[in-house]
């Protein structure tokens, strides 16, 4: 149930992204690399999310590199605090063929997305490097996929 709960969220989180509700103010570039137990985490979700602003989001690369973005072709995130929540877990889709993508299960403990411990603060006038170092250990928690 924590799973589903945890997985809704995520989405009602994805469709406000989407929608582009809300103002852009000003906005700082953030880069950074995530790793799990020393190496690259790709094709992981990494979402800011604060109360203050939208949430800003990105994807990281085979290298573990990503960049967040407010919405699409918007790079970037407002000044302020953010929980982090970074992900590898995704649900069954298809490509713009009809193809079906098969779901990917979740590699990240939950103390780093469901159950965060993740912060980071973001600085205006300034890029903003944040690199985050996970380790294995503790429970991962799979989202409900029906």
């Amino acid at each position: 149930m924590k799973g589903c709960l945890w997985f809704g969220a995520f989405v009602l989180l994805a469709v406000v992204f989407v929608s582009g509700c809300g103002g852009r103010g000003d906005l700082v570039i953030v880069e950074g690399r995530v790793t799990l137990d020393g190496e690259p985490l790709a094709n992981a979700t990494v979402l800011f999310t604060s109360g203050q602003s939208r949430p800003a989001s990105g994807v990281t690369d085979k290298n573990g590199f990503y960049t967040l973005y407010l919405e699409e072709g918007v790079k970037g995130c407002p000044p302020g605090k953010y929980r982090v929540q970074i992900t590898t877990a995704r649900g069954e889709s298809l490509d713009e063929s009809g193809q079906v993508i098969p779901a990917v299960p979740e590699r990240v403990p939950a103390r780093y997305n469901v159950n965060t411990e993740l912060e980071f603060v973001v600085t205006p006038g300034k890029k903003n490097i944040a690199n985050f170092e996970l380790q294995s250990g503790g429970p991962i928690i799979q989202p409900d996929t029906e």
